[in-house]
C-alpha cells in the first residue's frame, strides 16, 4: 500500500472536517473570501440597533453561517465585548429551551468575566451557581479533584458537561428558573453591566447553532417564548433554521418583538433562475471559482482533477457543507480502494470514485424521504421552482433536500443529488 498517499488522503479528510472555521490557525489556512456582503449587513444592523437590540440570523444548515459568525465576532471586538458560543457545545440539542439558552448566556458571561478577572459580586455567583445541590457540588469536587471555590473554571466545565449529558440536571435547571426567570435575566443584565464597566465596551452575545435544532424544538421557542428570550438588556444575535421563518406564527412572534426581517445568509447560486433548467447555460464563474478555492485549500495537487472538482462543486447545490460532504465521501472511497488493492501505487478521485460517493449520499437522502407526500412535494418544487404548502415542504427545506435561492424574488430547487434520486424513481424525466 502507498502509505504516503494514504496519509495525504487522511490529511485531506481531516482538513475537510474543519467546518466551521473557528480556531485562528484554521481560519488563516483555509479561509476564502465568502459572504462579505452578508457580514457587512450584519455589522451595520447590530451597530445601528438599540442598546438591547436583537438580531435573527437565518440560512440553510452548512451554508457557512458559523464561520461567518466567528469572523463577525472577531471584527466586532474593537467596539464590543463580544462573546461567541455554540449552543451545541453547552446543551444537548434535543433538549434546548428558552430557559437553558438564557442560562447558557449567563454561564458564558460569568465564565468569561472570571477568566479575565472582572469583579463579579458573590451574590450573582451564588444565584447562578448556588442552585446546584450539595450532592452535585460534592461530585464536582471529586470529578475535578479540585478545591476551586464556586465560580472557578472547573465548576463551569462540570456544569457544561452535565448540561450536555444529564437530562435530570437540565430538568433541575428548568425547575429552578421556570417561575423566577426574571431573576435569571436580572443577573444576566448585572453581569453585562459589570463587564461593560470593567471593559468600557457594551456586551454583544452571538449564539451559534440554534439553526441546527430540530423544528419540533426550535419552533416552540421562537413562537411562544421569544419575549423571554429577548429580555436581556444588551445586543444578542440568535441563529434560526431557515425552515422556521417559513412559519407565519414564528414570524408573527418575531415581528411583535421588533424583528423587521431576519438577516439571511443565502445559498450560493451557480445559475440564474431562468437558466437553472437549461443544459447549455454557463454557470456563474465567480461563484464556481469560489467553491473551487475551498477544495484547492484542502486537497494536495494531483488528487482532484479540475473536471471532477467542477462536478463536485455543481453537485453541492451552492451549500458549502454539501461540497465538503461530497469531497469527504470521495476521500473515504479512495482510502478504501487503496487498502483493498494493495498493489495500487496511485489513485485519484475519478468518475468511478465520485459515482460511488454520490450513491452513498443519495441513499442517505433516500432514507429521509419516508413518504409519497415528500416525493410529491419534491417533484412539485422541481417543476415549479416555487415553495409548496404544508409541513412536507418545511421538512424538506430543513433537511437540505430543497434549497432556497435569491434573485429579485425567492425561488427554490431540489438538491442536485436528490434530483438524481427522483430520476431513478422515474418521477421526473432524465436529461
Amino acid at each position: 500500500m502507498n502509505q504516503a498517499l494514504m496519509e495525504q488522503l487522511q490529511q485531506a479528510y481531516r482538513d475537510l472536517d474543519l467546518f466551521p472555521l473557528i480556531e485562528p490557525e484554521d481560519i488563516e489556512r483555509f479561509r476564502v473570501e465568502y459572504g462579505r456582503e452578508v457580514l457587512v449587513r450584519l455589522k451595520r444592523e447590530v451597530e445601528a440597533s438599540a442598546k438591547d437590540g436583537k438580531v435573527i440570523f437565518a440560512g440553510h444548515r452548512g451554508c457557512g453561517k458559523s464561520t461567518l459568525l466567528k469572523r463577525f465576532s472577531v471584527e466586532m471586538q474593537d467596539k464590543f465585548f463580544s462573546v461567541f458560543f455554540s449552543i451545541s457545545d453547552l446543551i444537548e440539542m434535543s433538549d434546548v429551551s428558552h430557559v437553558n439558552i438564557l442560562y447558557a448566556i449567563a454561564l458564558m458571561l460569568l465564565s468569561r468575566a472570571t477568566k479575565i478577572n472582572i469583579p463579579v459580586s458573590e451574590s450573582i455567583k451564588r444565584s447562578l451557581l448556588g442552585w446546584i445541590n450539595t450532592t452535585q457540588k460534592e461530585t464536582a469536587e471529586q470529578e475535578t479533584k479540585s478545591e476551586t471555590a464556586i465560580g472557578g473554571n472547573d465548576i463551569f466545565k462540570l456544569i457544561t458537561l452535565k448540561l450536555q449529558q444529564e437530562r435530570t440536571f437540565r430538568k433541575e435547571l428548568e425547575k429552578t428558573y421556570e417561575k423566577k426567570l426574571s431573576d435569571l435575566v436580572r443577573n444576566i443584565d448585572l453581569l453585562a453591566v459589570a463587564i461593560q464597566t470593567a471593559k468600557k465596551k457594551p456586551v454583544l452575545v452571538i449564539i451559534d447553532d440554534l439553526d441546527k435544532l430540530d423544528l419540533i424544538v426550535s419552533e416552540p421557542i421562537y413562537r411562544n417564548k421569544v419575549k423571554a428570550l429577548f429580555s436581556p438588556g444588551f445586543k444578542i444575535v440568535f441563529t434560526i433554521p431557515i425552515s422556521a421563518i417559513q412559519e407565519p406564527q414564528v414570524m408573527g412572534a418575531l415581528t411583535s418583538e421588533g424583528i423587521v426581517r431576519p438577516q439571511l445568509f443565502p445559498v450560493t447560486k451557480f445559475y440564474q433562475h431562468h437558466d437553472c433548467r437549461n443544459p447549455h447555460a454557463q454557470p456563474i464563474a465567480k461563484n464556481i471559482n469560489l467553491f473551487h478555492k475551498v477544495l484547492q485549500k484542502r486537497f494536495p495537487p494531483g488528487l482532484l482533477t479540475p473536471q471532477i472538482a467542477d462536478k463536485i462543486v455543481l453537485l453541492s447545490g451552492g451549500v458549502i457543507r454539501e461540497l465538503v460532504r461530497i469531497a469527504r465521501e470521495c476521500c473515504t472511497e479512495c482510502m478504501v480502494q487503496l487498502e483493498i488493492d494493495t498493489e495500487q501505487d496511485n489513485i485519484q478521485i475519478d468518475d468511478e470514485i465520485l459515482t460511488t460517493a454520490l450513491r452513498n449520499l443519495r441513499n442517505d437522502f433516500a432514507r429521509q424521504i419516508s413518504s409519497s407526500q415528500l416525493y410529491e412535494t419534491l417533484v412539485q418544487v422541481y417543476k415549479t421552482l416555487k415553495p409548496a404548502e404544508g409541513d412536507a415542504f418545511v421538512k424538506l427545506l430543513h433537511g437540505l433536500m430543497v434549497l432556497e435561492y435569491e434573485n429579485d424574488a425567492l425561488w427554490y430547487d431540489v438538491h442536485p443529488i436528490v434530483v438524481e434520486l427522483l430520476k431513478r424513481e422515474k418521477l421526473i424525466a432524465n436529461g
